[in-house]
């Protein structure tokens, strides 16, 4: 079975793969492109604030209002990712039961009802999802993107050992 904690280490490894494959390539953080979004910053900053969302909700807050967070460049990118991703960990290695459900409204309002473990598996499908994003507008620009799937995480834990 797949700890929470080893769940979220994929999608910590996710977002830093990809923020560290983009560093390699020629700026495209910030062109515009015709796509779901129109820069691949603005993914970014979207998954950022919909972690952090996530976060305060796991923690019990209903209704929690998250500020836009803007990552003018991949160097601000990982940082910030990087705090938020630590705080989340030491949320989800602390929780004594993440089978807890917690009572939230979406941000269309909707009431809903979920344990903890089930919000951290809602954060890392939506940042699989948009990676998948983030590789299609690659291509479009005409790069190639780099696997993010959980079988490349698992192969490379098994290869540091």
């Amino acid at each position: 079975m797949i700890s929470l904690q080893d769940w979220f280490s994929y999608h910590i490894w996710g977002t830093a793969r990809q923020l560290n494959h983009l560093a390699e390539l020629p700026d495209i953080y910030e062109k515009e492109i015709e796509s779901v979004f129109p820069t691949i910053r603005a993914v970014f900053e979207h998954v950022w604030v919909v972690d952090a969302l996530w976060l305060e909700r796991m923690k019990g807050l209903e209704k929690p209002v998250i500020e836009g967070k803007k990552l003018p460049g991949i160097q601000e990118a990982k940082l910030e990712f990087a705090k938020l991703h630590q705080d989340m960990m030491e949320f989800i290695t602390s929780t004594k039961d993440p089978t807890a459900v917690h009572k939230f409204r979406t941000m269309k309002d909707i009431p809903m009802e979920n344990s903890i473990e089930e919000m951290v598996y809602t954060v890392v499908n939506h940042g699989s999802y948009h990676r998948g994003n983030v590789t299609a507008m690659h291509r479009q620009l005409g790069y190639e993107g780099t696997p993010y799937d959980y079988i490349y995480f698992l192969n490379e834990l098994k290869n540091k050992e």
